[in-house]
């Protein structure tokens, strides 16, 4: 599994886990993992990032609120939020992944699973947490 496609699952995952309650959760994250050819390192490796990017949500989402003018957390689009999320912990907390690869990995994710503007919003969001 490329970092790519591993940060695509990171970022369904992460999505998912807006729309389900923490203990229904874990039965949806397991259901799509099973569903995808993965080997045990790459699935463990996907839930630790996973459970480290959960428990940073409260200070990310602060960010993500901060740069986000006149957008309240719980208006912004649940997959832009998706991906702001997973590339700030990218960003602030991942120093295996570069900045400018978090940035433009989301900017792509937000051109696939993004609405029209998303591109353009998630960058501008990141651009300005990124530099703070």
């Amino acid at each position: 599994m490329t970092r790519h496609e591993m940060r695509e699952c990171m970022f369904c995952l992460l999505f998912q886990n807006d729309f389900y309650a923490t203990d229904e959760f874990g039965e949806q994250r397991d259901n799509f993992l099973g569903e995808k050819k993965i080997t045990d390192k790459e699935r463990e490796e996907i839930l630790a990032k996973l459970e480290q990017l959960i428990a940073c949500l409260p200070h990310i989402d602060e960010k993500i609120s901060k740069y986000s003018k006149g957008w309240k957390i719980e208006r912004i689009a649940k997959a832009e939020l998706a991906i702001l999320r997973l590339a700030s912990y990218e960003a602030l907390y991942d120093d295996a992944v570069p900045v400018g690869v978090a940035v433009n990995e989301a900017v792509e994710l937000a051109k696939q699973y993004g609405e029209d503007n998303g591109p353009s919003f998630v960058n501008g969001i990141l651009g300005k947490i990124v530099n703070e």
